[in-house]
């Protein structure tokens, strides 16, 4: 039979391979997700069953090395490599067209409804003999996910789309049975031993850091917003925080003040880089004046212009100037990443310089040094500490990386 590799949610197998012929799985994890996990082998000494007249193999399971991940880490991973629900539709639609089934018969919502009502903890792992995707639609997977009971011709699907189904990638199967209720909180396995002990594969096929055209590198204003940024996905976003790497500040930071960004920003355009960036500017008065020139360049696809998000809790904020002190809206004025810090009472912006083409005066936050440092000693998630804030960040940086990755598969399925 050959040594066999498995990729899994529980025991719902959504990928497979044989000897040395497998996809590779090593992005959706990270070295650190090695781990014991269940392998499952016909057991030699009595391999099969009849049980209410349907044939069943007896199974044994074993506990080797493999790679594992909870589905909800996996799912935010596959988002910034470009697999996304917009992805997976896309992807469904392109397969209906070049196997010419008929998607009035069975639709991208009738897939998805099957797979997030099949209960995949019932499921047993006495299928996927190494066989492609859409033979076992047809043999095995069209009866365990309820199939016949959405669709209104269930012969045409169980055949003429299990054709289709041969060319829909793991990842849009793994997407949509994540949508599954009873999929919550399963781990996503991937049983690479065999194929390891038989000689087929290296170790570091599988336990490998993020390949560069999978990564992201963030360039700030300073290296205080990077020191920043970078402990808050190390804290808050561990499982993706790989993907992202950060300007060099070991050697210095290059790109201080928001001039010096733009200038930076306007050379990687016209060098055509292809790395995938993002640009983030500060919300205050320098950074939207520069953020808005940004905007104005030929920015490429592989390429984001972002500033720091507007938040209400920033509407509101103590502002000190020469008349005294005010509640301002420091939005666009002077947010700069402390105050997506955790500020305590108190807190409050100095107005300092008048920015003329904005027509408003630039503020900082008072005390920003020990605001940071006060955010750089956190070294767990912890009720005590205000994150949302720097979270409403990482979701905008996240969000639109995500884009950049989508954007490019979306166009790479078309020219297929």
């Amino acid at each position: 039979m050959g040594s066999m590799i498995h990729l899994a949610v529980g025991r719902l197998e959504i990928d497979w391979g044989k000897n040395a012929g497998f996809a590779d799985h090593s992005q959706i994890f990270q070295p650190g997700d090695l781990a014991q996990v269940p392998y499952y082998y016909v057991d030699e000494d009595d391999p099969h069953n009849e049980n209410g007249g349907e044939f069943e193999y007896n199974l044994v399971t074993e506990l080797k090395d493999g790679l594992s991940k909870p589905l909800d880490q996996v799912l935010e991973r596959l988002d910034l490599l470009g697999y996304t629900m917009t992805y997976a539709r896309r992807e469904f639609e392109f397969v209906s067209r070049l196997t010419e089934f008929d998607t009035d018969k069975f639709s991208f919502e009738q897939l998805a409804e099957s797979l997030a009502t099949v209960d995949v903890r019932a499921i047993s792992a006495d299928y996927g003999d190494g066989e492609r995707f859409g033979r076992f639609f047809r043999r095995c997977l069209f009866d365990k996910i309820g199939l016949e009971r959405i669709v209104d011709d269930p012969e045409y699907v169980r055949f003429h789309v299990g054709e289709g189904m041969e060319n829909l990638s793991a990842y849009t199967i793994l997407r949509l049975v994540a949508q599954n209720p009873a999929a919550a909180g399963l781990p996503v396995s991937w049983q690479f031993a065999d194929v390891e002990e038989g000689g087929w594969a290296r170790r570091d096929m599988f336990i490998r850091t993020v390949d560069q055209e999978n990564r992201f590198l963030i360039v700030t204003e300073g290296s205080t917003d990077a020191t920043i940024v970078r402990h808050a996905l190390n804290l808050l976003k561990p499982y993706v925080a790989d993907f992202f790497d950060f300007v060099d500040m070991d050697k210095g930071y290059p790109f201080t003040g928001t001039g010096s960004l733009y200038n930076f920003t306007k050379g990687l355009i016209g060098i055509s880089i292809q790395n995938n960036i993002a640009i983030l500017y500060d919300n205050d008065a320098e950074g939207v004046f520069n953020f808005n020139r940004s905007l104005r360049l030929k920015v490429p696809d592989n390429m984001r212009i972002l500033k720091l998000p507007d938040l209400p809790d920033l509407e509101d904020f103590e502002a000190i100037g020469p008349s005294g002190a005010h509640r301002s809206n420091i939005n666009g004025r002077a947010a700069a990443i402390e105050c997506y810090l955790d500020l305590r009472p108190g807190a409050a912006v100095r107005w300092r310089n008048y920015h003329k083409e904005l027509d408003i005066y630039h503020g900082e936050l008072i005390g920003k040094g020990n605001v940071m440092k006060g955010f750089l000693a956190q070294t767990t998630v912890n009720t005590s500490y205000d994150f949302s804030r720097i979270a409403a960040v990482l979701e905008l940086l996240i969000s639109e990386c995500t884009a950049i990755r989508e954007s490019a598969r979306l166009a790479d399925l078309e020219a297929s």
